[in-house]
């Protein structure tokens, strides 16, 4: 296991600042912990992008979602409210581990969490970041809003993918330590291809190119401005 000592934090609770016009605004109370973590073997990491095209796509941890307190009602809705998601400690020890070992192991290829914006945004970030589609199925997931599903924002989901050759070994893996919470969800697609997210009706939800989302993704500061 990997010990992970704290080392500062600082909780900044009345800070403002001013807004286009001049006029001060609030900032959010924003709670703040340094950690630091040993990685025992350099050669033995990976980022957030996709690797190669054909790659599969797992879900660790996947349960169901809440857009309380998340990005989506925020930007989408105008609305700061609702509880963000409760934690299951054993379970977020559990993904953790499973994902770290999956990297040791040479299975996980890239892994990336849901915590900011949801799934879909997470997806669309791994994308960015491997230069890479993806091709997402969400007809299993029965429960709950939609919505909720993309955009809602969890603690224990770390999004992976895995080599085809490596299927069976990190399958075998997953159901030893995670019981049923882990999903295979998709696929990697090539560059020219879209992130593609079927819904439970099996139709597009999302169908959008590689190319619009790095554009959204790297203007974002400019169009604020």
């Amino acid at each position: 296991e990997m010990n992970t000592p704290v080392t500062g934090g600082n909780v900044s609770l009345y800070n403002e600042t001013v807004d286009a016009a001049g006029s001060p605004q609030s900032i959010y109370p924003t709670p703040v912990i340094g950690m630091v973590g040993l990685v025992p073997d350099i050669g033995q990491i990976c980022g957030q992008g996709w690797q190669k095209a054909g790659d599969l796509i797992y879900l660790l941890g996947f349960s169901l979602p809440t857009i309380g307190a998340s990005e989506y009602l925020a930007v989408i809705h105008g609305l700061v409210t609702g509880k963000p998601p409760v934690i299951d400690f054993e379970l977020e020890r559990k993904v953790q581990a499973a994902c770290r070992q999956g990297i040791r192991a040479g299975w996980v290829k890239s892994a990336h969490d849901c915590a900011e914006g949801g799934l879909a945004t997470a997806l669309a970030e791994c994308c960015i970041s491997g230069q890479l589609g993806a091709e997402i199925d969400l007809s299993w997931q029965h429960q709950g809003r939609f919505d909720a599903v993309l955009f809602g924002e969890l603690a224990s989901c770390i999004i992976v993918s895995v080599s085809p050759e490596n299927r069976q070994d990190w399958e075998e893996y997953l159901k030893t330590q995670l019981g049923d919470y882990w999903q295979i969800t998709g696929k990697v697609s090539e560059k020219s291809e879209n992130l593609r997210i079927f819904d439970r009706n099996k139709q597009p939800a999302i169908d959008v190119s590689l190319e619009t989302i790095q554009q959204v993704w790297s203007k974002a500061i400019e169009r604020r401005l």
